[in-house]
């Protein structure tokens, strides 16, 4: 008994030194630990994962939806579609939350979109430029910072993208108008407006822009009088208001085949490069090409009629009096046989020999521009073909050729014939303008390729110009459905949180 109470004893003051088990006895006691910092860096890897899914998601969607804000009536329904429609949908929050998987916010300017509020309704869809998408709140389903009553943030990112289109190859010169899209909204096709190059920014005059500040003054002559310029409306292009109204008739002019200025002087060289148009009608016959532009002549052949607002020989009124009333407009009279209106003289002073099948296709044209494309042979569909101004083509059915025998020599060519450089005179839209319609007063902070861009109008010059004064028919704005090939279409992300 003694000996083994001993031997109790001599084992039990051995205990303090011996470190047998002692790791399985930390090990146990680390172990809720070490799960913990586990499940952490899972988790935290877990949701890294769906915060880059979700930002990805976000993007995406926001790049697909602005890709279809194409300025049209159903571009934001069709946005929407678009940013659904992804091969990688956001699938990632179906059944965690109820309503939609995106969200959507439409505005016409990025600062809209940088407060609260709805954005645009989809009857504003024209409008929409930029377009913010919202996935919805989304978050681990089962987590060990569950378990242990954490509860993280739900992820949600947003993205916001813009759909710009920028204008290329258009006329350097924006038509001043503080109300652009009161302009637009009032715009017809078929109504002509007097332009004024007359170095003031207020509704109705036509400012030639320059490439920027820097730039000289003739580089933007030239631009105007070619037929395609190298030209892009883009940031911090500047206004040039000390061109000569001579000076813009000179650079415009070169489309109606005249080879002198209003002093009889040459065409500088860098200007008389450029073609004419095919038809050259404009109601003056040519008894030389020294002939100066000097507005209307009382003499048949008359040219295309004008709205009646602008009927009398001399251009006077305001800018805008026009309203497409160029069917109604007044005879000239001189030598119009009684003729009821400015169209018929027109017809029987240019088109005499024409059967009477041409003649009802002249009549039943929708606008100066249609009647112009006609008398080439042309269409809206096909206004993009070269014509032959030698007669040789189709158009030589249907070009004018001149009035009654009694009076040829009233008559004007219908090619160019002074003209003297080699460059073929087959381009129709060498009597379109594309002007950028804008507020000149916002200058220089409109002074950006996206404003400049927002609207575009096609105009057809009726006559040439005289002392500055620009007689111009409204044809339509440049769309992205039915640019001319003027418009370069931008898509790109500006904003992701």
């Amino acid at each position: 008994m003694i000996r083994a109470i001993r031997h109790v004893g001599a084992r039990a003051a051995r205990l303090p030194g011996d470190e047998d088990g002692f790791v399985l006895v930390f090990f146990a006691v680390c172990l809720p630990a070490l799960l913990g910092l586990v499940g952490l860096a899972i988790d935290g890897g877990r949701l890294m994962t769906l915060d880059t899914q979700a930002a990805a998601v976000a993007d995406a969607a926001a790049l697909a939806a602005a890709s279809r804000l194409d300025r049209s009536d159903g571009a934001m329904p069709a946005a929407r579609a678009a940013a659904y429609a992804l091969a990688n949908r956001p699938t990632l929050a179906d059944g965690q939350v109820p309503g939609p998987r995106l969200t959507f916010r439409f505005a016409a300017q990025l600062p809209d979109l940088r407060r609260p509020g709805p954005g645009l309704a989809d009857a504003a869809s024209a409008q929409a430029a930029y377009v913010e998408v919202a996935t919805a709140a989304v978050s681990l389903t089962t987590s060990f910072l569950q378990l242990v009553g954490a509860r993280p943030e739900p992820i949600r990112r947003r993205a916001i993208a813009e759909s710009q289109y920028y204008a290329c190859d258009v006329t350097p010169a924006v038509l001043c108008q503080p109300d652009p899209e009161g302009f637009a909204a009032s715009a017809r096709p078929g109504r002509q407006y007097l332009l004024r190059m007359d170095g003031n920014t207020g509704a109705g005059s036509i400012v030639l822009l320059g490439r920027s500040s820097r730039s000289e003054p003739r580089q933007s002559l030239r631009d105007l009088a070619s037929g395609a310029p190298a030209f892009c409306y883009a940031d911090g292009v500047a206004l040039r208001r000390t061109i000569a109204p001579q000076e813009f008739d000179a650079a415009l002019n070169t489309r109606f085949d005249r080879v002198v200025d209003r002093t009889g002087a040459p065409l500088a060289p860098d200007l008389a490069v450029h073609a004419p148009a095919p038809n050259v009608i404009q109601g003056r016959h040519y008894d030389t090409c020294l002939s100066l532009p000097q507005g209307f002549d009382f003499n048949p052949p008359f040219p295309l009629p004008r709205d009646s607002a602008y009927a009398g020989f001399t251009l006077r009124g305001f800018w805008n009096q026009g309203v497409g009333d160029w069917r109604s407009a007044p005879a000239r009279g001189g030598i119009g046989f009684g003729l009821p209106n400015a169209l018929e003289e027109y017809i029987a002073w240019n088109h005499d020999d024409k059967p009477q099948n041409v003649l009802d296709r002249f009549r039943n044209a929708a606008t100066r521009w249609d009647l112009y494309l006609a008398e080439l042979g042309l269409t809206r569909a096909t206004e993009t073909v070269p014509v032959d101004t030698r007669g040789l083509g189709p158009a030589r059915a249907t070009m004018p050729t001149g009035g009654p025998n009694q009076y040829s020599r009233q008559r004007e060519n219908a090619v160019p014939i002074c003209y003297g450089g080699n460059r073929p005179a087959t381009d129709a839209r060498r009597r379109i303008l594309y002007l950028s319609v804008a507020d000149c007063g916002a200058f220089p902070a409109a002074a950006n390729a996206a404003s400049l861009s927002r609207h575009v109008a096609k105009f057809f010059l009726t006559e040439p110009s005289d002392l500055g004064l620009t007689l111009a028919e409204f044809v339509q704005f440049v769309r992205p459905t039915d640019d001319d090939g003027k418009l370069r279409h931008v898509v790109q992300l500006v904003s992701t949180y």
